[in-house]
């Protein structure tokens, strides 16, 4: 049964409200660049939008829009590596908030599904299973991701002391 227009209307202007800039943040801190963030959680919520009989319905939506998000930040970022050769002192423009998180926790040298595992795991405190929905992936491959992102940044943060 299809939810009347104005209602659907109503029921996603709300969910939009309440989740938007948690998710921003969260692809943002993922990728290191807020305005590919930004794009990509937009692309997200309308892809939502175009799905959101089906979307609504699930116990957590906005995992399913942060994972959406998330995988489409990821695939522009992979799309401009290919395109662009990265070179050391490159660094994306951020805002001073993420960028200090960026640089504090050495994220620069995690993959981007590491830091996705990373901030859905231990800033956002969800439990395993929760970050394997949102990321698409096995539990065990969330504990692989997080478990090598933990040795790297080990190594990073040893290295700056």
């Amino acid at each position: 049964m299809e939810l009347p227009a104005e209602r659907t209307d109503a029921s996603f202007e709300a969910f939009f409200e309440d989740t938007c800039q948690r998710i921003v943040g969260i692809v943002a801190v993922a990728t290191g660049d807020v305005a590919a963030a930004e794009d990509a959680v937009q692309d997200a919520y309308a892809r939502a939008l175009t799905r959101w009989g089906r979307v609504s319905r699930l116990d957590r939506p906005d995992l399913w829009v942060a994972r959406v998000a998330t995988r489409l930040a990821i695939d522009s970022w992979r799309r401009r590596r290919r395109e662009t050769p990265l070179q050391a002192e490159m660094r994306a423009a951020v805002h001073d908030d993420i960028d200090r998180l960026w640089v504090r926790w050495g994220l620069e040298g995690l993959s981007p599904m590491q830091r996705v595992t990373v901030i859905l795991r231990h800033v956002e405190g969800r439990p395993v299973g929760e970050v394997a929905a949102a990321a698409s992936i096995s539990p065990e491959t969330v504990k692989t991701h997080l478990k090598r992102a933990t040795r790297r940044l080990r190594a990073l943060l040893g290295e700056s002391r």
